[in-house]
């Protein structure tokens, strides 16, 4: 988009888009509950604590009893150390009369700097897991005991280990399906907002004029009702007149876009003639498009014809279904369409026509594919723009606009169509 981002274009990106990212969220959802599924293991813990001391004799040296603490620590940190060992795994497995494979770890950590240890077993056997537990406290108060024997050590099982609860696949699947959704939310979020910076197309008319010091005559939604329509093209006819004046001729010139700008011609016709004037849609667009049938227009001679054979706008011209409006189709031009609008005959129909009608509005094709509006941008009492929200590029109108101006056009604003 461009540089300016307001949070309500935001908004309503999401809110477009709603559906799509309801579906990525729903499917990381259900393939992180699958996924959990698929590796669910059950794996238990039980914890035993000990308190670890030391015996001193009453008569012991004063020497001798300033080191017990020292001394104490040592066989604590022993303890620790020796907890997570391959050996002691494998005492502790037989004196609990377990399959070893059955007890996969021992973890031991000092509770804070008093001489409680917890001791942590994790197994896939819950019923013997506190056995286990237990079992690695009396292995390793007997294996300290026997490294160092004196002064004697004492080690007593503070808390016995409690079996674990029962550890259920549906429970881990549906903790894993929420963390999924909130993965699927955070994804959503980011890419939705990384698309809404990266797009540079035209989605806020203001920035537009306010960057290019142009006016915006008209802002059309995509999903207006007909009223709201109509509204917006009596808004924008009172533009043009002010813009062109009482009487003239007003190119319409799209950038861009994959409507084209028949549809704001037609809209344009119908409000202008509804206020009584009369109106000359001239289509030079040889690009195909044609709006022949929503008008309601018969078969014309077309714009090459006419000025092949001299014939004037009003005689060349044919009716439509719009009171006060009338037709003429472009016909197929022989060579290049861009050499017969910047023709001086074209400049002198174009003028002929507005002595003829009040307005003449002349649709061009696409300015960035074809040359043709660049042509004929100077015949013209004024140039109005054309872009397409979420389509025209900002670059590609802000060029396109740059060499219309190059080019004589008297650019009078731009409308932007398809709103959302």
């Amino acid at each position: 988009m461009e540089l300016y981002v307001s949070f309500s274009e935001i908004f309503r990106f999401f809110k477009r888009h709603l559906w799509k990212f309801a579906v990525v969220v729903v499917a990381c959802g259900v393939v992180f509950g699958f996924l959990s599924l698929k590796t669910f293991k059950r794996e238990y813990t039980a914890t035993s604590t000990i308190l670890v001391a030391c015996t001193i004799d009453d008569n012991a040296s004063p020497d001798y009893s300033n080191q017990y603490a020292s001394m104490q620590n040592v066989r604590l940190q022993a303890a620790i150390a020796m907890a997570p060992s391959e050996d002691l795994r494998l005492k502790v497995a037989e004196r609990a009369g377990v399959d070893e494979e059955s007890l996969h770890s021992i973890e031991a950590k000092q509770i804070g700097s008093s001489t409680l240890v917890d001791l942590t077993i994790s197994t896939d056997d819950r019923e013997n897991a506190a056995l286990m537990a237990d079992s690695a406290a009396e292995q390793i108060a007997e294996e300290i005991a026997a490294i160092y024997p004196t002064p004697p050590i004492q080690i007593h099982i503070i808390t016995h280990a409690e079996t674990p609860d029962e550890l259920s696949a549906r429970s881990s699947a549906i903790k894993s399906g929420i963390l999924g959704v909130v993965f699927g939310v955070i994804i959503s979020l980011c890419v939705g907002i990384a698309m809404i910076l990266l797009d540079h197309t035209i989605r806020n008319a203001t920035y537009v004029s306010k960057s290019l010091q142009m006016p915006c005559l008209g802002s059309f939604a995509l999903k207006a009702e007909e009223e709201e329509r109509r509204d917006e093209f009596r808004r924008l006819r009172a533009a043009v007149t002010q813009q062109v004046g009482e009487k003239g001729s007003l190119l319409l010139i799209p950038v861009h876009g994959k409507k084209g700008a028949g549809e704001t011609a037609c809209g344009l016709a119908h409000a202008l003639t509804v206020a009584g004037r009369s109106v000359l849609y001239l289509e030079a667009d040889f690009s195909g498009a044609t709006q022949a049938a929503v008008l309601g227009a018969g078969q014309s001679k077309g714009l090459v014809a006419a000025l092949k054979d001299g014939s004037s706008p009003k005689e060349a011209a044919v009716s439509t279904k719009i009171e006060g409006l009338s037709f003429l189709s472009c016909g197929q031009a022989q060579g290049s369409s861009a050499d017969l609008l910047a023709s001086d005959a074209f400049s002198a129909f174009v003028k002929q026509a507005s002595d003829e009608f009040d307005y003449v509005l002349c649709v061009l094709p696409d300015e960035e594919n074809m040359p043709d509006a660049d042509n004929a941008a100077s015949v013209a009492n004024g140039v109005l723009l054309v872009a397409e929200y979420g389509v025209t590029p900002f670059r590609d109108f802000e060029e396109s606009l740059t060499r219309l101006r190059t080019a004589g056009g008297k650019i009078s604003g731009f409308v932007l169509n398809g709103v959302r």
